[in-house]
């Protein structure tokens, strides 16, 4: 389960950004899962539940949000959410497209008490 080594990533994210802060408490962590990004976002939350635990956000809210995969297209510039990983311009049918959202996780915001 790779989702328990990306919590850990938040943790130590989360807790630099509580240190920076100067401060011992967050309230909430805001984190973005794409959907082509290979994070199972249900494993991703019980992982952070593990991680959590003894930290500055061991109270903290932990808030996914899903996102699209989205596709920029070379052939008429359009941005299309692609379904089902079928990798074309919903817009003008080309396969010369780039995946330019959904393709990552990352930490969206962190709420730090001051």
């Amino acid at each position: 389960m790779h989702e328990l080594s990306l919590a850990m990533n938040v943790r130590e994210i989360v807790e630099e950004a509580a240190k920076a802060n100067g401060s011992s408490c967050v309230r909430e962590v805001n984190i973005v899962v794409g959907a082509f990004s290979s994070v199972v976002p249900d494993a991703l939350e019980f992982a952070m539940d593990v991680a959590k635990k003894g930290s500055v956000f061991e109270n903290a809210a932990i808030n996914i949000r899903l996102e699209d995969t989205v596709v920029l297209c070379a052939d008429c510039n359009s941005k299309t959410k692609v379904d089902d990983y079928f990798f074309r311009c919903a817009n003008c049918g080309s396969g010369n497209v780039k995946v330019v959202a959904g393709d990552r996780m990352y930490v969206e915001s962190i709420d730090i008490e001051k």
